[in-house]
This record gives C-alpha cells, sequence and structure tokens, in this order.
C-alpha cells in the first residue's frame, strides 16, 4: 500500500463521497423493499425488487471500488464472503461492514490495475456487467499469486483458462450468470475455497 496516498486530504475526501454513495444506495433499496412489500410483496421478493430497483447503481459504485482497493483491501474483501450478493444482488446490503471496510481501503485513482469502472448504465446491463466481472477476476488473478492460490482451480474454470470441462461448468452456470446480479465466479469460489 502507498502511504504517501494513504492518508491524504484527496483519499479522506474520496472515501467519505464513497461512503455516501453507499448510503444513498442503500437508502434507495430501503425505499423501494417499502414500496415491494406496500404493494403486497412478501419479505424475500420484496429485497430481490428493492436489489433490482438499484442493480445500475449499487454495481458501478462497487466496481468502481473493486478497481480501487488495492488487492490486500480485495482479499480481506473476498475472504469476508463480501461478493456473496444473492441471486438479485440483495445479500450485499446484509454485507454493510465488508463493504465499508472496502471503501475504507479505496483510493481516488486504481491501485492495481486499469481497469476501468463500470456506470451506472453499463453496470445495470446484466450481459454488460457479466463479461465485466469476468475481465476482472482475470485482471485480480493475473496482479496476485495469493489470489490465484486462494481461488484455484474455480478461478481458472471462471477465467475460462481451465480444460473443456471447465467449459462445461462455466455453461452451466449460465442461468445465474445471465441474471447477473452477482460476480458468480467470483462466489463460487469463494464458497468452493470456503467449504475445503
Amino acid at each position: 500500500m502507498n502511504t504517501d496516498v494513504e492518508f491524504t486530504p484527496e483519499t479522506a475526501a474520496y472515501r467519505q463521497h464513497r461512503r455516501m454513495a453507499w448510503q444513498m444506495v442503500r437508502a434507495r433499496y430501503a425505499e423501494a423493499i417499502a414500496a415491494a412489500v406496500g404493494a403486497g410483496q412478501d419479505d424475500g421478493p420484496a429485497r430481490t425488487a428493492g436489489a433490482r430497483a438499484v442493480r445500475g447503481d449499487m454495481r458501478a459504485l462497487m466496481s468502481e471500488l473493486l478497481v480501487r482497493a488495492p488487492v490486500p483491501g480485495l482479499l480481506e474483501f473476498l475472504s469476508s464472503g463480501g461478493l456473496q450478493w444473492g441471486a438479485a444482488g440483495e445479500r450485499i446490503f446484509e454485507r454493510d461492514e465488508a463493504v465499508s471496510v472496502l471503501i475504507d481501503r479505496a483510493h481516488p485513482r486504481p491501485t492495481w490495475t486499469d481497469l476501468e469502472f463500470l456506470d451506472q448504465d453499463v453496470a445495470a446491463d446484466d450481459a454488460r456487467w457479466s463479461a465485466w466481472s469476468r475481465v476482472w477476476l482475470r485482471a485480480l488473478c493475473a496482479a496476485s499469486p495469493t489470489v490465484r492460490a486462494m481461488l484455484g482451480e474455480a478461478s481458472a474454470r471462471a477465467t475460462g483458462t481451465g480444460t473443456s470441462q471447465a467449459g462445461s461448468a462455466l455453461r452451466g452456470w449460465a442461468p445465474w450468470l445471465a441474471g447477473a446480479a452477482a460476480m458468480i465466479s467470483i462466489t463460487a469460489a469463494v464458497v468452493v475455497t470456503t467449504k475445503t
């Protein structure tokens, strides 16, 4: 970590702005849940509807944090289950502490990759979000031997560098990838790593 940037006013202001953005997305999520419950939906479907209502903003913010946090901060986020987002992204809102810690690790400029984060419109598109997620995972695995070791074979399947059997496994995930509410490649890798 570059300590020259860690404690600058620019970094402090950037992190404060990202915290406010996260709180605004969370508030809109809560409002969307309340509207869905008011329309007669049960809690689970209301949370899914709430997450879908803020999908683009949530993904755009997370893509920014995922390229601007240094690799050690990303490792901490991954190992805490921070990318287990649920089918529509609703579970990321239960991970407020993990997201807050990631914000506190992020910098105003990219720290480990030249990969651009997504704007809200692009992030809302499931196919483009899924493609970005795979590129991000490939870049992260290339940047860190620790990430490659942590994610192991699952990362090879997700990045398309594995065998044809790995390609078959990825095709089996297609329905969830099409939903693209979460980074399935990473979620599956973290779950596999956690269970073993």
